[in-house]
């Protein structure tokens, strides 16, 4: 490893780990403050609550790694470009996917060994973790006595609007459900004052309870008794009551006796998937044989023997007219009681086959998750590391403040697909992956924006106004572009050349590598050495007439595609947000039309524009004469981009410009 790679890759790996640690220390105290009602008052050791933290740390690494990358890569290549290093080594020849070669090998490892971690550690520590939680809220739940709300504790349920005294052991306006074998809560207590007897190491629950009223339903064998709601009430002036948690108190900390599906690997993930949908589909099957059934129709076969004749059924309008008004009444009512029947049995199927759904959804987003997770640390980086290299700010102001409003934005799209995609409103793979899918293409623009040293927009109102206004028409040869500021190396090596040279590269500045901008500035400076526009035509210069339509329509074809790409994105955010937002939370009727407005006129323009661009690019392919099988494939690209523009975007643009400096 050379020099340069060490020092790249020092410099970005103590950031990482700064801020790595930083994030992993908030947001472990944020679980901390989450589960402290846990954790609080039960009596555990310091072992068991680090066994805690430890079990809960690896569920943070998803969240926390791709934010730890985008952060120190905005401020590793930000404090590059803010000391002008970046400057040294571009003066050297190298270019920024030189600087990155070294760190773009760190960060696949990475996103390679996120993947084995999320498939292999995280199952394990929510395994854990879930079997711990578990057992700590069985443990000691004498000192867990809430306010406010229903405790769950042995047999019965408390609750108690206040507890007040030195020890919290004076209670007030108790209430109390005793658990009975068959589930029911049969025996209710009210008491307007209560007090808490035991020891908090006490294995019985000892609960002293003043003025306090006892109600408990009686249960009687004849139906009869049942419907007059039979009950008893006692009234005491103070009711000793004790609660035996010899058996609660008995909990094995240990024990893992419970599963989930975030506790499974891939390979377990398709196999459940697979069960899964197996037995959904057979219950689809069954529950569609057993309807058809219920309805009392029978295929009769061909060559059935008992068969009726047809003239023995006599035709009518209405097949109620052959019952008498006793057996029509008899017949609706029993349509009626099977209707509801039938209507009641498919609305708890349906209810039924969506939770089926929603956990196969479930396994398969938790499956596709722990493959985005690994891709998006990789994309982050690809996006942190030219967007440093843009604003040219190191340090933990500017790059923190656009890295975590563009982690944001990549966080909450995903919890808005991943909701979306359980109740199956979108597809789970498209769910998982769609700010994955989002961040893709802005990587993309900003490697390709820091490589060329551009800023980080280059947007104009008054540019965007004369583009729309501007037809992109084959017809009609336009003026040439004056130049208003060239480089200066440029213009010294075209002043340098003869006559007979500038009128060469005027004609086949293409194959020289010479830009538009170079051609147009050895045209002023042959006119400033008295040689004409219309002497260099006469000259035969401009005689190139089907390179001239190729370059025409190859800048229209440039602007459509722009245009196209501009349109695209507004189209796909608005048209993928509406079902998503509307499936997570009641939109307003102005927002669902205003979404539902913008996918529509955007969407038409990226089509109108999207069609343009195509006729220009098969009119570039017909004059420059590409292969079939090279015109085939780019044309194949060019459709797919209807749906995938973001990627083909770049893919078309690339390969038609290699064939025109082919063939021209």
């Amino acid at each position: 490893m050379k020099i340069l790679d060490r020092y790249i890759l020092k410099s970005y790996l103590l950031t990482f780990l700064t801020v790595f640690v930083i994030f992993m220390f908030i947001f472990i105290l944020q679980t901390v403050w989450l589960f402290i009602g846990e954790l609080a008052g039960k009596g555990l050791d310091v072992g068991i609550i680090l066994k805690f933290l430890l079990y809960t740390a690896p569920k943070l690494i998803p969240l926390v790694l791709p934010l730890s990358i985008l952060v120190s890569s905005i401020m590793t290549f930000g404090r590059f470009a803010e000391s002008y290093e970046f400057a040294a080594m571009k003066s050297t020849g190298i270019s920024l996917q030189r600087a990155m070669r070294s760190l773009v090998v760190f960060i696949v490892l990475l996103g390679i060994g996120t993947f084995f971690f999320n498939n292999h550690v995280i199952p394990w520590s929510e395994f854990n973790q879930f079997n711990l939680r578990k057992n700590l809220a069985k443990k000691k739940p004498a000192l867990a006595i809430g306010e406010g709300v229903f405790n769950d504790i042995a047999n019965i349920n408390i609750k108690v609007d206040r507890k007040y005294g030195d020890n919290d052991q004076l209670l007030d306006k108790v209430i109390i459900h005793e658990k009975s074998n068959d589930k029911q809560n049969r025996v209710v207590l009210k008491s307007k004052t209560g007090e808490l007897k035991s020891s908090p190491d006490s294995d019985i629950l000892q609960m002293v309870l003043f003025e306090a009223n006892r109600y408990e339903d009686v249960k009687s064998s004849d139906p009869k008794d049942a419907l007059n709601m039979q009950h008893a009430k006692v009234y005491f002036e103070k009711y000793i009551m004790n609660v035996d948690l010899r058996e609660i108190n008995k909990v094995d900390l240990n024990a893992t006796d419970h599963n989930t599906y975030k506790m499974l690997s891939v390979r377990q993930l398709m196999d459940s998937i697979t069960t899964d949908q197996h037995k959904y589909n057979q219950e689809k099957i069954g529950v569609g044989n057993n309807m058809y059934k219920r309805t009392g129709i029978v295929i009769i076969e061909k060559d059935s023997t008992n068969r009726v004749p047809l003239d023995s059924i006599n035709t009518t309008e209405n097949i109620l007219d052959v019952l008498s008004l006793k057996n029509k009444k008899r017949a609706l009512d029993i349509s009626i009681t099977n209707i509801k029947g039938r209507r009641t049995t498919l609305e708890n199927t349906e209810n039924r086959f969506k939770r089926m759904e929603k956990k196969i959804n479930h396994h398969k987003i938790f499956m596709h998750d722990k493959f985005a997770v690994a891709i998006a640390c990789i994309i982050l980086f690809f996006v942190g590391a030219p967007l440093g290299a843009i604003i040219r700010k190191g340090g933990i102001g500017l790059p923190m403040v656009i890295a975590i409003c563009l982690f944001l934005a990549y966080h909450f799209i995903g919890i808005f697909g991943k909701n979306s995609a359980e109740d199956g409103s979108i597809p789970p793979w498209l769910g998982t992956w769609l700010s994955t899918l989002i961040m893709f293409p802005l990587s993309i623009y900003f490697t390709r924006r820091a490589t060329s040293d551009q800023g980080l927009f280059s947007f104009s109102f008054k540019e965007l106004f004369v583009r729309l206004t501007d037809d992109e028409s084959e017809n009609g040869p336009k003026e040439l572009a004056l130049i208003t500021e060239m480089d200066r190396q440029s213009t010294d090596k075209l002043t340098a050349l003869s006559d007979t040279q500038l009128m060469d590269v005027v004609q086949n500045y293409r194959k020289y590598n010479y830009s538009d901008g170079e051609r147009t500035l050895a045209i002023t400076i042959l006119g400033d050495r008295g040689i004409t526009q219309n002497r260099l035509k006469v000259l035969g210069v401009f005689e190139n007439d089907s390179n001239e339509n190729v370059e025409k329509t190859y800048t229209s074809f440039l602007k459509a595609s722009k245009l196209s790409f501009f349109f695209y994105v507004p189209f796909i955010v608005s048209a993928l947000s509406l079902p998503i937002l509307n499936n997570n939370m009641e939109l307003e009727g102005w927002m669902f039309y205003s979404l539902l407005a913008s996918a529509i006129i955007f969407g038409v323009l990226f089509i109108y524009r999207f069609g343009r661009s195509n006729i220009f690019l098969r009119n570039i392919m017909d004059s420059i004469a590409v292969k079939p099988k090279k015109k085939a494939s780019i044309q194949t690209i060019s459709i797919l981009g209807f749906v995938f523009y973001f990627i083909t975007f770049f893919i078309v643009r690339k390969r038609i410009k290699k064939e025109i400096k082919n063939k021209l």
